[in-house]
């Protein structure tokens, strides 16, 4: 397990968690919704699940030197399981029988039959060969419009997808759009993450509309659930179903726009499952630290004297890049920079982590570096550690609003003041010899009011 699932929830765990629990329990009663949400818990999550369900507890000899408390919090938030006071189990919880039922079907049943979308044979003339290339180049017309919001990347999305972005603070600005530190970071992110985090923006704009996303929520994971390992992009089609409401072919028009989806013609009354759809087939923290993907279309070099080499045209990978590294040439297929202290500091005061910099450029790895030295030695260790140590300069100091109190009467009234403040937990800092006394900006009352009742004594 990474350090990532240990400490922190994936995207859309977090996401279950903010919803209504009615809403959750009518997401267990779909065995799809289920198998899914299994399939996004960490490994110790579903550990406890599966021996809660086939044992009824935990083996003594599994349960050794194990913080369970973690695991139990991330399932009791979620709901799938809860106390139980006539357990003897050593971790006295019983799991959700709606869950249980539904996640004992899908076991049963396998994932793509589950899904319930009905797929429909292809001969040769109706496969789709290009889908892979036509995905991307829908995800990086979204990309572009935020990374350069022109006039003309406008056009090349919709209008929910600009309204998305304004809503999640991702671009500011009504006639003139400009992105925003929140939409830098985005661009940042590696591309499980964006997608994810894309959908779930797309999913909190449906609840602000005051719209029921259960139905949506599950429509997307039978599609999601379709994406096995065997299946080959543009050889298999499903059937665009004619009794989904509404608002499920917004939402499969809006994938199709992702490029989760490939729609050739919506007459045709079938979709095809593209490369993009394994970006929401798992969780983004299997894919964050050390199990950083290996793209092939990487293009960045970096050299231990901090030289960057882009062998990219792309004005989407530039435009990022120019926020944390000093350009300094550019020619056709090629730009040349340099990663200097100012322009890391530069990125790091508009809200970008040392952390988000070292994997965007691991992520985009040109394949050479990626053969030579790994997903990590990708980018020189001496290089990841400098840009570190320039984010670690700016956190010397922690800036708080203080009030402080000096020219006291007598050593009396200093030695009052101090000690009332150290008692409250309010004080900062004291000097006996300056008599000067430096409090917290929520306890100046406190102190006045102590001032004011002991001023005479």
């Amino acid at each position: 397990m990474s350090e990532g699932e240990e400490n922190e929830t994936c995207l859309f765990l977090s996401f279950l968690q903010t919803l209504e629990k009615s809403a959750r329990k009518r997401l267990f009663e779909k065995p799809s919704c289920a198998f899914f949400i299994f399939r996004m818990l960490p490994p110790m999550s579903q550990q406890i699940i599966v021996q809660l369900i086939w044992k009824g507890n935990l083996q003594p000899e599994t349960s050794e030197n194990i913080d369970w408390d973690r695991w139990i919090k991330l399932l009791s938030s979620l709901d799938i399981i809860q106390p139980d006071d006539e357990s003897t189990s050593k971790i006295p919880y019983s799991i959700d029988f709606s869950f249980r039922r539904s996640y004992l079907f899908a076991v049963m049943s396998g994932s793509c039959r589950i899904s319930g979308l009905k797929q429909q044979i292809l001969d040769e003339k109706r496969k789709q060969k290009e889908v892979g290339k036509k995905a991307s180049e829908r995800w990086d017309c979204i990309l572009r419009y935020l990374a350069l919001p022109t006039e003309q990347n406008q056009k090349s999305v919709s209008a929910t997808t600009r309204h998305l972005f304004s809503a999640a603070k991702f671009t500011s600005g009504d006639a003139n759009i400009e992105i925003t530190t929140v939409g830098f970071q985005f661009l940042l992110l590696s591309p499980v993450q964006q997608m994810w985090t894309y959908i779930i923006e797309y999913f909190k704009l449906e609840i602000a509309n005051g719209h029921d996303i259960v139905d949506l929520l599950d429509l997307l994971i039978q599609i999601v659930l379709c994406a096995n390992k065997g299946y080959e992009p543009g050889h298999e089609a499903f059937v665009l179903e004619n009794d989904w409401d509404e608002r499920q072919n917004e939402m499969i028009a809006h994938l199709r726009e992702l490029g989760v989806i490939f729609i050739r013609k919506t007459k045709d009354g079938i979709f095809f499952l593209t490369p993009l759809l394994s970006h929401l087939a798992t969780s983004e923290l299997s894919t964050a630290g050390n199990s950083i993907e290996k793209t092939s279309n990487g293009s960045v070099i970096v050299e231990t004297n901090f030289r960057l080499y882009a062998y990219t045209s792309s004005p989407l990978q530039l435009a990022i890049l120019s926020t944390f590294t000093e350009m300094t040439y550019r020619f056709n297929d090629m730009s040349v920079g340099m990663l200097t202290r100012e322009s890391v500091r530069r990125a790091l005061q508009v809200g970008i982590t040392a952390a988000q910099i070292i994997s965007f450029l691991r992520t985009n790895a040109h394949p050479q570096c990626l053969a030579t030295g790994g997903t990590l030695n990708c980018l020189p260790i001496t290089v990841a550690d400098q840009i570190r140590l320039w984010e670690d300069e700016r956190k010397r100091m922690d800036l708080k609003d203080a009030y402080m109190y000096s020219t006291f009467e007598s050593d009396d009234e200093y030695f009052g003041v101090r000690n009332f403040a150290q008692q409250e937990g309010i004080l900062l800092w004291a000097n006996n010899d300056q008599k000067l006394v430096i409090v917290t900006e929520d306890g100046h009352e406190r102190v006045k009011q102590w001032y004011k009742a002991n001023r005479k004594s």
